[in-house]
């Protein structure tokens, strides 16, 4: 990256956050960020405390169990203001918010989730790992399970959400939605796909190369 290229801000925050703690770091990159001239971006990886997130379009079908059935299983829910469905974020899972100002980097919204979706894939592939892409869907899939979700808000030009890799987690809460909406698919994990332990400093480790390889 070139001394005139914008640059990339990464934030790793040791241990879980809760929810509340992580959208509260994703306001405060997004004050940072409302200059249109200010070419930086915004990394912060971070592992949630167990949350269920109901984005914009989650309808009741994608809810087998009601929020208070979800509550007992001992993760919170929180309805969220990026798109997409319901999803979970929960330890042994990376969260990585990607912010920046969309006219900064010459970008629409749609390259911006291609971005992310090319940082999961570029992730996988340091693992030696082949994910893809699938039609009118986001996120990204290895063979038939999703092992990345994607999902972003946008205020006034900056971009904020973003992707979570499952590395290490616990998959049985997905059992309790249907994950993105999109028919209880499958979802796995970066472990399971590489068929041993992998570390979470390894995966983010990953993930930030690959962002700033996406960014450069």
């Amino acid at each position: 990256m070139n001394a005139a290229a914008p640059r990339l801000r990464v934030t790793r925050y040791p241990g879980t956050l809760s929810y509340a703690e992580g959208y509260a770091r994703q306001l405060e990159a997004v004050e940072r960020l409302r200059d249109p001239a200010n070419r930086v971006a915004e990394l912060l990886v971070l592992e949630h405390a167990p949350v269920y997130t109901l984005g914009r379009m989650t309808q009741p079908s994608h809810l087998p169990l009601d929020e208070p059935a979800l509550r007992a299983s001992g993760a919170e829910v929180v309805r969220i203001d990026r798109g997409g469905s319901v999803t979970y974020h929960g330890p042994g899972q990376l969260t990585a918010y990607l912010l920046l100002h969309l006219k900064a980097w010459n970008l629409t919204i749609h390259q911006h989730l291609w971005n992310l979706e090319e940082i999961a894939l570029r992730t996988l592939r340091h693992f030696e790992l082949d994910g893809r892409r699938v039609d009118g869907m986001t996120g990204v899939w290895a063979g038939e399970a999703k092992v990345c979700a994607v999902g972003v808000g946008c205020r006034k030009w900056i971009a904020y959400h973003g992707l979570s890799l499952n590395v290490n987690l616990d998959l049985a809460p997905f059992a309790r939605i249907d994950p993105c909406g999109l028919g209880r698919r499958p979802v796995t994990t970066l472990a399971a796909l590489c068929g041993r332990p992998v570390a979470l400093d390894e995966a983010a480790a990953a993930l930030e190369a690959s962002t700033r390889r996406v960014l450069s």
